[in-house]
């Protein structure tokens, strides 16, 4: 027999030994009259009876260095015999697992579906703490013990690519502390049940800096730039703001640095916690985080000079996204995108300067945007074709399909075009109304 084909033997008989150490657990039952269940394993009439068997046998083992040491012996591929340990050691859990899954299962039942949790709870939850602690701790030590056996640490149950600086067992390591502390998070907002005491907010605080404290010793300092540069909250709030950009590393590190040090002082974190969780008003922390993020737009903007600060600008604005979205998805070219894209930006600036014109009447600023609309609209469906361009109008240009309206039109300082309809004045009432 060949070794692929040794290899497919083994893996179906591994399939069924734990297929019947489950019914003999009692976490897996199935129908007397599945043939499945009566039919030996695929394949198994290739091997004698006595190295069936045997090979049943090694499987079945609670030993799990016997069992890994026999696959070895079988010949088979250390990926193969990881798999086979790794899917053994997990049989162990199941019918607890399973046990939990049907307790929440039941609770769920029982819950008035009309009833919502309190505000700051994490609804989507179904599991109590206390079930959650226990499916973590025993995940922790089947990954412990597949780490005792293979000598390396184990992908901590996914593969981690926004870590992919960082070397396997390392990145094992900060999966676990993270985990651990959105844990800890999750259990003390859901305390707070909504409503806010003294203490809450540096609560949140503590939670973050000794997440912070303990990622320090975890990491050299290189790598601990490395992770922030990559996964830190400002490193995703700055990478959307940036998607559609060409900006350079060292661009991208300086603006890091800028608003790396507005996250610190006014932590988004704790605030949208306080915010949507613990019903706290937050207006006068946005408002001064707001006047000290002009401040750093300002510094960015003398660093990159106008030309750069432009494009740094556009790249932020949802309309530049859909259509650099919508160029990906249809594979248009570059000088399509930016011909579009100032078909947008001439009409904006017309749109506001026919606003903006107090020689004009009403009536004649309305037919004036209608006409401009309709060529605007004309010409980015000649760029982008039909079904494109409608759509990309629809999803991203708003304001433009409010034109023939008429009203007012504004750019905001970011570029970005908003246009206020008219208010409608109230009918005159009768002399002798209520």
């Amino acid at each position: 027999m060949n070794k692929s084909a040794k290899s497919a033997l083994i893996l179906s008989i591994a399939a069924n030994v734990i297929l019947f150490a489950g019914l003999a657990a009692g976490y897996v039952s199935i129908k007397k009259s599945s043939p499945a269940a009566a039919r030996p394993a695929a394949g198994c009439d290739a091997l004698s009876p006595e190295a069936t068997k045997a090979t049943a046998s090694l499987l079945a083992t609670d030993d799990m260095a016997a069992l890994r040491d026999g696959l070895r012996a079988i010949g088979l591929s250390e990926d193969e015999v990881r798999r086979i340990v790794s899917v053994r050691i997990a049989s162990r859990d199941s019918a607890r697992i399973r046990e939990i899954g049907n307790a929440a299962l039941e609770a769920a039942r029982q819950r008035p579906y009309w009833r919502g949790k309190q505000r700051g709870m994490f609804s989507s939850e179904n599991y109590t703490p206390e079930q959650r602690k226990e499916m973590r701790e025993m995940s922790d030590e089947r990954q412990k013990e597949i780490s005792r056996l293979f000598g390396t640490e184990e992908a901590y149950g996914y593969a981690d690519a926004r870590r992919a600086f960082l070397s396997p067992e390392k990145t094992t390591q900060l999966q676990r502390l993270e985990s651990d502390y959105f844990d800890l998070r999750r259990q003390a907002v859901d305390e707070m049940a909504g409503f806010r005491m003294p203490g809450d907010e540096a609560k949140l605080k503590l939670i973050d800096d000794e997440q912070k404290r303990d990622k320090l010793a975890l990491m050299t300092p290189e790598e601990k730039e490395a992770d922030d540069l990559r996964n830190s909250n400002t490193a995703f709030e700055l990478r959307w703001r940036l998607a559609g950009s060409d900006m350079t590393e060292e661009e991208y590190k300086a603006i890091f640095a800028l608003q790396r040090g507005l996250e610190e002082k006014y932590p988004t974190a704790v605030a949208s916690d306080m915010g949507d969780y613990g019903g706290v008003d937050t207006s006068e922390l946005d408002r001064a985080r707001g006047e000290e993020q002009k401040n750093i737009d300002a510094q960015i903007k003398e660093m990159l000079g106008d030309a750069r600060y432009a494009d740094y600008l556009r790249a932020q604005r949802s309309d530049y996204q859909s259509l650099q979205a919508a160029a990906q998805r249809f594979n248009l070219s570059d000088e399509t995108v930016a011909q579009t894209y100032q078909v947008r930006t001439d009409t904006a600036n017309a749109a506001k300067q026919i606003s903006d014109d107090t020689s004009l009447s009403a009536a004649q600023k309305k037919e004036a945007l209608a006409a401009l609309a309709e060529q605007a609209t004309g010409q980015i469906k000649a760029s982008l074709g039909d079904d494109v361009g409608d759509a990309y109008i629809n999803n991203a240009l708003v304001w433009l399909k409010n034109l023939p309206k008429g009203g007012k039109v504004t750019i905001g300082p970011k570029g970005n075009v908003t246009v206020s309809q008219p208010k409608r004045r109230p009918a005159a009432q009768g002399q002798g109304g209520e």
